[in-house]
């Protein structure tokens, strides 16, 4: 974190929400808020989980400060350990994800220094802690069976080598050296583990710097520390996600100019950008950095993304926004969220649900809720949870009714169970961490949820061994009937129709021609949803839109989600469902 002192490293994500698109490349995006809630005692931060539900939170990013945690090789403080057993225990209970960022190597691991945000000597002893910690919270379920730890982040800001990786300089090109090699061994090793104890949902990301020029900068003749940081072997090979920051304050030499959604990007310079300027396309910038190592290809989350504000007057010369500029900041980063147009930009983490009275300057500031009613706000010093007026800022209320879009249920059938499943006899059931409808005379019906279900998306990734095979998902399936979405082989096992049923008759058809092959693993999608002339139904294939069908006579009102395949359709293997609310 460029902007906060390591004594409060990280914070907690609450992923505001998952936008769901009818657009030709529907997507699954969430947007989170921080907070820290590891420096809170268990009361404070039951008040906290208060105000979460408030706010309707679904998912959370926070800091695991290694360096307070474990005080000794293996020995960890209770304290510490009481306070994440407490969080997660009420984020399982609250149906909450996590996002955590583990950094900061302790005195004992990084050679005696006790000044904080120190790289550890060792590898393995930061490997170690990354897989204690794995071991300890992956096995936290909610109610609906989804693991409470989504992913774990390798360190904060590393690039920001004076204050979060210390004993180089900052954006040295060997700290990206030692920073990467570190990057491998702990996500080789959260790898192994994962596998080993069923925990394959739980991501790891990487290299979460802090903005997007700065890595890529270097004097003439030297490495930047972002090419430093490619050339280390295998590297990309050990993270799922990259993770990187944008704040306004560093959006270019003229600053954020909302709003940020194109033309006002200025393509000429899309480094006034807070978001857009991750896929300005120069030569030297980190777009073209992450395509040549690939990269661009995987997911990736800005972890923080914020703005100080302090009155409803801004001080841009000491970083703070206005009331109103960072309630626009808030609406502007979700519009481009939403929009798809940064490539594979599925999450955002805002920075930060409350204010830290405990800082010094703009730090105090961050809050989308102020911890007091004074106007303008100020603070003589750190106000716990407890004692705090809680004042929403502007902002608030935009993070508050946006649409959450919370999943509503999950299963990647790792743990070898189908518990949340109801079957046609001999059918489906779960086999090498998938579920799977054999071949044979019955047609095969799984369903799982609620029948008071009304508008959801549901995501299954489906292979089947045969051609000339049918089978799909339905939704708003009612135990007999639903919104049938149906694929079609060839003789080659590749895609020939995708077809809508309502009851026996087929409303809608595409023709695909062979363009999935269905041997290996595609994601089918069906979106349900009440329209004021019926109900809408979409369906997909890898995120591209192919059936777009009302309803009038809106047949199906509301139910479960339903897996089905065809008498004789051979193997159909599922994997991956997930429901989300529309």
């Amino acid at each position: 974190m460029s902007r906060h002192s390591f004594l409060r490293p990280l914070f907690l994500s609450l992923a505001l929400t998952l936008f769901l698109t009818g657009m030709a490349h529907a997507q699954r995006y969430a947007v989170g808020v921080n907070d820290h809630f590891i420096w809170r005692s268990t009361t404070d931060q039951d008040v906290a989980f208060t105000q979460y539900t408030a706010s309707g939170t679904q998912f959370l990013r926070a800091d695991i400060p290694w360096f307070v945690i474990e005080s000794s090789k293996g020995v960890y403080n209770s304290t510490y350990v009481s306070r994440m057993d407490h969080f997660f225990q009420k984020c399982a209970a609250a149906r909450i994800r996590v996002i955590v960022t583990v950094a900061y190597a302790p005195s004992w691991a990084n050679g005696g220094h006790t000044d904080g945000g120190r790289p550890p000597l060792n590898n393995t002893d930061f490997a170690d802690f990354c897989e204690w910690f794995l071991r300890r919270y992956a096995p936290y379920i909610d109610a609906v069976g989804r693991p409470t730890l989504e992913e774990i982040e390798l360190w904060n800001e590393p690039d920001l080598c004076d204050i979060f990786f210390k004993g180089y300089a900052r954006y040295a090109a060997a700290a990206a050296t030692a920073y990467g090699n570190m990057v491998v061994t702990a996500g080789t090793r959260l790898q192994t583990v994962r596998d080993a104890i069923g925990a394959r949902d739980v991501r790891i990301g990487a290299p979460v710097i802090s903005d997007c020029h700065g890595p890529c900068w270097a004097p003439a003749g030297t490495t930047t520390w972002m090419d430093a940081f490619y050339a280390v072997p295998n590297v990309t090979h050990a993270y799922d996600v990259f993770a990187w920051h944008s704040y306004w304050t560093s959006a270019g030499t003229t600053g954020w100019q909302p709003p940020e959604l194109p033309p006002c990007w200025y393509p000429s310079n899309q480094r006034q950008a807070v978001l857009g300027k991750l896929i300005y396309n120069a030569s030297t910038e980190l777009w073209a950095k992450m395509v040549a190592s690939g990269d661009s290809l995987k997911p990736n989350y800005c972890t923080e993304i914020g703005g100080a504000c302090q009155s409803s007057t801004p001080n841009h010369s000491s970083s703070l926004l206005s009331f109103a500029e960072q309630q626009t900041h808030m609406a502007d980063a979700i519009n481009v969220l939403n929009s798809g147009v940064v490539t594979n930009l599925k999450r955002i983490y805002w920075y930060d649900h409350f204010d830290d009275a405990g800082q010094a300057g703009a730090e105090q500031f961050f809050g989308l809720t102020a911890l007091n009613n004074t106007n303008p706000i100020t603070y003589s010093g750190a106000i716990p949870l407890s004692s705090a007026v809680f004042t929403p800022k502007a902002s608030y209320s935009t993070y508050k009714n946006a649409f959450k879009g919370a999943i509503s249920f999950s299963d990647n059938f790792d743990s070898g169970t189908a518990n949340a499943w109801t079957a046609t006899a001999n059918t489906w059931h779960p086999a090498g961490g998938a579920y799977v409808s054999p071949h044979n005379a019955a047609t095969g019906i799984s369903y799982t949820g609620s029948s008071s279900w009304l508008d959801y998306s549901g995501y299954a990734d489906f292979k089947f061994t045969d051609p000339w095979k049918s089978a799909g998902i339905i939704g708003r399936y009612n135990g007999t009937a639903g919104y049938y979405l149906r694929i079609e082989l060839d003789q080659n096992v590749a895609s020939r129709y995708l077809r809508l049923v309502i009851g026996t008759t087929v409303v809608a058809t595409a023709t695909l021609n062979g363009a999935y092959n269905f041997l290996n693993s595609h994601e089918v999608q069906i979106s349900v949803r009440n329209e004021p002339a019926g109900v809408r139904v979409l369906g997909f294939i890898d995120g591209t839109q192919y059936i777009n069908y009302l309803d009038t006579m809106s047949t199906y009102q509301s139910g479960t989600f339903a897996l089905r395949a065809e008498p004789w359709s051979g193997t159909v293997t599922v994997d991956n469902v997930i429901v989300m609310d529309y």
